[in-house]
C-alpha cells in the first residue's frame, strides 16, 4: 500500500492488478493505529470520501464514543443509536429520532449491546401489533434497529450484530386499485372547479407520472410540435417522454401561454407547488372512494398514487402491449409492468365467457 499524495499516511492505497484501487484509512483506537477499508475505486470510493469518513469516526471519538469497546460490555444501544443520528441530515434525523423515542428506546435502549439478540426483536413486533400497528410501520421500527447496528460495525464501533436471525415478513404492498370510468368522472367533476387541481389530475392520468414528477415539469419540458411532455422520473434518476390527448394538451398548452420558460405547469403563477398542498385537497376527494376501508388497507385505498395505476390499468384494458405500458410507464424492468397483464383482452377472461355458451 502507498500513502496519499494529498492526505499522507491518512488515507492508503492497494493497487490492483486489474488495475483498480482500495482505499483504507487509518486512526488511532487506544493509542494503535487502525486500518479500516473503505472500498473500491470502481464502486465510487474516492481519497476525499475516504478522509471525509475518517473525520466523522475522529469526531465520534471526540464526543465519546469509546471505539476500543469492541466486546461492547457497557455501550448501551441508546447510546449508539445517538451516534447514528448525529451522523445523519436534519431532515431524517429528527423523524428518525422520533420514531426511535416512540417506539425502541423503552423496549431495549437501556440494554448494553452485549445483550441484545433477536428475541427483543420478537418482543417489540409482538408489543407493537398488540398496539394495533401495521405489519408496514413495524418492519420500518425493526429496520431501524438493523441500521443502527449496522452504522456501529461500518464505523468501528461494534465487531460484530447481536442480532442474527431476524426473520423479517414480506409486506404485501402491492397497490391493485385503479379508479373505474365512472370513478374517473367522479374525480374531474370533483376538480373542475380548482384550476391546479384539475391540471394535476389531467396529467396524472394522460401520462401515469409520479406526483412529483408532475409538479417538477416546467414550460420548457412541454413539446408544443410533437405534442408531449419531457418527464423527470427521480425514482429511476432520467427522463421519459409523456403524452396527453388532444383537448388535454390544448388545456396545458392555454394555461402556460404567459408563463417564462422555467416556470412550473402545475401552478397559479408559475411558482413551484409543493407536493403536500396537492396531497392533502385530492385526499379529501378521495375519501368518497375510501368509504369502509381500513387505512392499512394498502392494496384497495385510493391514494394519489392509484392514478399511476389507473393510467396503466386503462391501457391494458384497452389492449394496449404490455412493452409500450412499460416504456409510457418508464418501467425499468418488464416485471413491474405484468401485473397489469391481467387486465388485457387477451388474458383469457375471453375464453372464460364463452366456455360454456356452446
Amino acid at each position: 500500500m502507498v500513502s496519499s499524495k494529498r492526505y499522507g499516511y491518512k488515507v492508503q492505497l492497494n493497487h490492483l492488478k486489474n488495475n483498480d484501487i482500495s482505499y483504507f484509512i487509518v486512526y488511532q483506537v487506544g493509542g494503535k493505529n487502525t486500518y479500516q477499508k473503505v472500498g473500491r475505486k470502481s464502486e465510487g470510493i474516492t481519497e476525499k470520501k475516504c478522509i471525509e469518513l475518517r473525520n466523522q469516526i475522529l469526531s465520534e471519538q471526540r464526543h465519546g464514543i469509546d471505539l476500543s469497546q469492541k466486546s461492547f460490555k457497557h455501550l448501551t444501544f441508546n447510546k449508539l443509536a445517538e451516534r447514528y443520528f448525529s451522523s445523519l441530515e436534519l431532515s431524517s434525523q429528527k423523524r428518525y429520532e422520533q420514531q426511535y423515542q416512540k417506539h425502541i428506546k423503552d423496549s431495549f435502549g437501556d440494554v448494553v449491546i452485549a445483550r441484545l439478540d433477536d428475541s427483543l426483536i420478537d418482543e417489540l413486533r409482538a408489543l407493537k401489533t398488540s398496539e394495533g400497528y401495521s405489519q408496514a410501520s413495524i418492519k420500518q421500527y425493526v429496520s431501524l434497529c438493523v441500521r443502527i447496528i449496522n452504522f456501529g460495525i461500518k464505523r468501528g464501533i461494534i465487531a460484530y450484530s447481536p442480532f442474527r436471525d431476524i426473520k423479517r415478513f414480506k409486506i404485501n404492498n402491492t397497490r391493485l386499485r385503479y379508479l373505474s370510468s365512472d370513478e374517473i368522472y367522479t374525480l374531474k367533476s370533483n376538480v373542475y372547479s380548482n384550476p391546479i387541481l384539475k391540471l394535476f389530475v389531467k396529467i396524472a392520468l394522460g401520462t401515469g407520472a409520479r406526483a412529483v414528477s408532475i409538479l417538477s415539469i416546467q414550460k420548457k419540458h412541454i413539446n408544443i410540435e410533437n405534442k408531449s411532455i419531457t418527464i423527470k422520473d427521480f425514482k429511476r434518476k432520467n427522463t421519459y417522454v409523456g403524452y396527453l390527448d388532444d383537448i388535454d394538451f390544448d388545456v396545458v398548452v392555454q394555461h402556460i401561454k404567459k408563463f417564462s420558460a422555467n416556470s412550473y405547469v402545475v401552478s397559479l403563477d408559475g411558482a413551484a407547488m409543493k407536493y403536500q398542498q396537492v396531497y392533502l385537497a385530492l385526499d379529501i376527494i378521495f375519501k368518497q372512494f375510501n368509504k369502509g376501508l381500513n387505512k392499512d388497507d394498502r392494496a384497495n385505498r385510493v391514494v394519489i398514487h392509484t392514478l399511476r395505476h389507473t393510467f396503466a390499468s386503462h391501457l391494458a384494458i384497452a389492449g394496449v402491449s404490455i412493452q409500450e405500458i412499460q416504456k409510457l410507464m418508464n418501467h425499468k424492468d418488464i416485471k413491474q409492468t405484468l401485473k397489469y397483464a391481467k387486465l388485457s383482452p387477451d388474458s383469457g377472461r375471453g375464453f372464460v365467457q364463452e366456455l360454456y355458451k356452446r
